[in-house]
């Protein structure tokens, strides 16, 4: 008898767990799901067709044989924005999770001659909160970008030129020779590479370890 007592016992225990989380899931506000929606731009304000959206989220984390902290993130979702510069996510609640993040930019397919890269929107108290989270946003263009549109229209897109300048953006320097007019070498310091040019041909390409600029000199 004692023990039909405690497997009765159990199984009552269980039932009330059930009816707990399905009562919990009726309450108004509750939420399984997550919809992240809005809308993408550009600085002039058209709509920003194919480009990615990234949901992430990271936690705390305590290593107890180090004595310190670290943190975790992880890729929670991803889309890309359909013809109208729309996007929409949908994923569920996480509380196991500290913080959320809207981060517009894939270094796979991003072009940092066009745009700057942007920062992460912090979406996690609306996250947390709501069942439906709105964030619109500008990705502005990279400051020299008007200057690499002006030295497109000079040489002109197909060129060697234009697509070194498409490829690489403005060179940190761009060093004549009185003695030959035509020649030009292209230094750009921080990726290592520079090309000596002769008009639109590329007469030598020079690999070396990225460095610093120089200082323009006083």
């Amino acid at each position: 008898m004692r023990r039909r007592e405690r497997l009765g016992g159990a199984g009552t225990f269980a039932m009330f767990l059930a009816l707990a989380s399905a009562m919990a899931a009726q309450v108004p506000g509750a939420r399984a799901e997550v919809v992240i929606r809005g809308t993408l731009r550009d600085q002039a304000g058209a709509p920003l067709v194919g480009y990615p959206v990234r949901l992430l989220k990271t936690k705390t984390t305590l290593r107890l044989l180090h004595f310190s902290t670290g943190s975790r993130q992880v890729e929670y979702g991803r889309t890309d924005t359909d013809s109208q510069g729309g996007y929409e996510l949908k994923v569920a609640a996480d509380p196991k999770f500290d913080y959320f993040y809207l981060r517009f930019y894939d270094p796979k397919s991003f072009d940092p001659v066009r745009y700057s890269v942007p920062a992460d929107v912090d979406i996690t108290k609306s996250f947390k909160t709501k069942a439906e989270v709105a964030v619109d946003a500008v990705i502005k263009d990279h400051p020299d970008w008007s200057k690499v549109q002006a030295l497109l229209a000079e040489f002109g897109p197909g060129s060697n030129r234009g697509k070194i300048l498409r490829s690489l953006g403005l060179p940190e320097r761009r060093q004549t020779f009185a003695d030959v007019p035509a020649r030009e070498n292209w230094w750009y310091y921080a990726k290592g590479i520079c090309y000596q040019l002769q008009g639109d041909q590329v007469m030598k390409i020079r690999n070396f370890d990225p460095v610093l600029p120089p200082r323009p000199s006083a």
